[in-house]
């Protein structure tokens, strides 16, 4: 008797999720695990000159030699240049970094600087932020002045400039200090930063000049 195909072949050829279930059954698998290469953050400091091109040279060195850029900050001054740029980047690969930027960024001074921070992708929790301002005639210690107050009550710097600028009614020419200053978690317990708005009231009545300080925690860094 000749079966039919069709039930012949239900027959005698074992389905698909039958030979699977079989081969798996009786094979070992063996998984391969790789591991990531180590990690480090630079921050990477590079002043000198200003002229075109200085942001593009770093960061072509920085991407050819595998690093991913962070944060960063830049400022021009005095007809120089300065550029801060934190990096990621395999630990391995920190002394290439290191040799290619010193020799590679044409008329910079560039070095590399180990983070500070044991988890420096992760930023500093900021418990309290004040902006601050001064205004009034420049005289010697001025700043020095202003920025022992906000040390005296653990504060650091965030950013900071200074500048000279003609005052609205009349010849005189001001000089103005701003920027902002943070305290990181956990505060001291006897933390008040309307002291210290207090304290840099009578520094300025004693230098006869305005001295602004806000609170402005919760707000962007950058505003």
């Amino acid at each position: 008797m000749v079966l039919p195909t069709t039930l012949y072949t239900r027959a005698v050829i074992p389905s698909s999720r039958w030979i699977c279930s079989k081969f798996l059954s009786n094979t070992s698998i063996t998984t391969r695990q790789f591991s990531a290469p180590a990690k480090k953050v630079i921050v990477i400091h590079s002043i000198g000159e200003d002229r075109p091109g200085i942001v593009a040279d770093v960061t072509r060195i920085v991407t050819e030699k595998g690093g991913n850029v962070g944060e960063s900050r830049a400022q021009l001054l005095g007809g120089h240049f300065s550029l801060m740029m934190q990096v990621d980047i395999a630990e391995k690969d920190v002394g290439d970094l290191q040799d290619q930027l010193a020799s590679g960024v044409e008329g910079m001074k560039t070095e590399c600087l180990e983070s500070v921070e044991k988890n420096a992708t992760v930023a500093p929790t900021i418990a309290f932020a004040g902006n601050f301002k001064l205004s009034g005639a420049d005289n010697p210690g001025i700043v020095h002045k202003l920025t022992s107050v906000l040390a005296r009550n653990q504060l650091t710097i965030a950013n900071m400039k200074t500048m000279h600028e003609e005052a609205p009614f009349g010849g005189t020419e001001l000089f103005t200090v701003e920027g902002r200053s943070v305290a990181y978690e956990p505060l001291a317990s006897n933390f008040e930063w309307t002291k210290i708005q207090e304290e840099l009231k009578e520094l300025g009545d004693s230098l006869n000049c305005d001295i602004e300080f806000d609170n402005v925690t919760g707000s962007t860094f950058r505003d």
